[in-house]
């Protein structure tokens, strides 16, 4: 069974630990990961979350995400997630955190998210080919220009998870260092 530190409102450890859905039933802060891999051609690598997802089946999403187990830093929970849902070894070096989401809301009635969400940019060609996808949370993978899926977050496309709130000043973000090449 996994287990998850719970956070303060702070964003600080409490010493305390839930099992994920204790966590979510509860309301507990807790911290989570996004990845956007970002080739040299400025395709990110979407995944479409597994139908058996409890938040947002089957919706397009960034390339990776996930929660800290307890005892995972940040990256140590970024280099663990993205290995387990797409089979990628990252380079340690390679993950940048580019920005902190605080994020508060209750997706569907029983399940309260409140979630401290690190965001990492991981630039680096990765083929398809060789992505090994974990079934139980990615059904498929396929890069779009980024400039593609910025369109279609902040147009609110229901195929796709809708991150347009937060995402704003990360989307700005990215085309920063997208064009630091």
């Amino acid at each position: 069974m996994e287990y998850i530190d719970i956070l303060n409102e702070k964003g600080e450890l409490t010493g305390e630990k839930a099992t994920r859905s204790e966590v979510h039933k509860y309301g507990y802060w807790h911290r989570a990961i996004h990845i956007l891999l970002i080739n040299s051609k400025s395709e990110i690598l979407l995944q479409r979350r597994s139908p058996n997802k409890e938040k947002h089946p089957n919706l397009w999403d960034i390339s990776c995400a996930g929660h800290l187990s307890s005892g995972d830093t940040s990256m140590s929970g970024a280099l663990r997630e993205f290995e387990e849902e797409l089979g990628i070894k990252a380079n340690k070096e390679k993950m940048k955190l580019i920005y902190t989401i605080r994020k508060s809301y209750v997706p569907k009635e029983g399940f309260i998210e409140n979630e401290l969400q690190d965001v990492y940019l991981y630039k680096a060609d990765i083929d398809i080919n060789n992505i090994k996808m974990q079934k139980e949370e990615v059904s498929e993978v396929k890069y779009v220009l980024f400039e593609t899926y910025e369109k279609e977050i902040l147009n609110n496309n229901k195929d796709f998870v809708n991150r347009a709130k937060e995402y704003k000043e990360i989307i700005e973000t990215v085309k920063r260092e997208i064009r630091k090449k």
